[in-house]
């Protein structure tokens, strides 16, 4: 069977853990778009931060970002959808952050903001140094001519997150989407966000089946859109929990299993 449709995470399944697109893997990528396969980044970063991929190609080929809360057409950044969180929902998720003492990042659309200023959220505005990141102490600040919010980040101890994780997942209920990209990181985003959800729509808009499309991931947040896609992929530093929701288990990150998926499931 010929695949239309490969969709893969960035962190810790595209990129190795320097951040790096290895040229094995970079080779894979361009020969598989050359080949006619759509291939979909679909990551939790901003669409600021994904030029290391977008730099691949001279097509232009969609990027799913903030967990599925929007989605970009790389070389003429033309927006594709938007899912936004409802403010006040938001505004929950960080008072709550706030009594939890954790260092929180606010995206609304190509706009960042902070809770503060300190070791976490330096290192997570280096993701896209060229934009300005705005310290709140007040969450209103930030209401006025934004429709609504990309999402709500938390950085804190990973076992923190595992058991808050939980503890937001329930008390937020159907009301926003609570989910892991990293260890550290805990995301707020809308309840109709999801990379699922957002596969599904790039199915629509570009008229491919699921049962055409592969999704390669390592993390809880990739689980929607691996059970969404008709062939699923954990690279082998997932979570067994990851692994465990897939057809099929690749090499690492660091060992370019994204490119072992290509090879063997594209291209073979």
């Amino acid at each position: 069977m010929k695949y239309k449709l490969l969709a893969t995470d960035m962190d810790g399944t595209l990129v190795n853990d320097e951040a790096e697109l290895t040229e094995r893997t970079k080779n894979a990528i361009i020969r598989a778009v050359e080949a006619g396969v759509l291939f979909v980044t679909a990551t939790g970063r901003p669409f600021n931060s994904v030029e290391i991929v977008n730099a691949l190609f001279d097509k232009d080929l969609p990027f799913i970002v903030f967990n599925g809360a929007a989605a970009y057409m790389g070389k003429s950044r033309r927006l594709l959808f938007e899912k936004l969180l409802d403010f006040e929902i938001a505004k929950e998720a960080y008072e709550f952050g706030k009594k939890h003492d954790a260092a929180q990042i606010i995206w609304t659309g190509s706009r960042l903001w902070a809770n503060r200023i300190c070791e976490e959220t330096l290192r997570y505005q280096s993701l896209c140094p060229e934009l300005e990141m705005t310290v709140i102490t007040d969450f209103n600040t930030i209401k006025d001519g934004v429709k609504g919010v990309s999402k709500v980040l938390w950085i804190m101890a990973p076992e923190k997150v595992t058991q808050l994780r939980s503890d937001m997942g329930a008390h937020f209920g159907d009301r926003l989407s609570c989910v892991s990209s990293m260890s550290y990181f805990l995301e707020f985003v809308s309840r109709e966000a999801g990379k699922g959800a957002a596969l599904k729509d790039i199915g629509g808009i570009f008229n491919i089946n699921r049962n055409d499309m592969i999704a390669v991931g390592d993390s809880y947040n990739d689980i929607s859109m691996l059970e969404y896609a008709g062939f699923s992929v954990a690279v082998d530093n997932a979570h067994d929990d990851i692994k465990a929701v897939c057809d099929y288990v690749t090499l690492s990150n660091n060992d370019d299993g994204v490119a072992e998926v290509i090879e063997k499931f594209v291209l073979g």
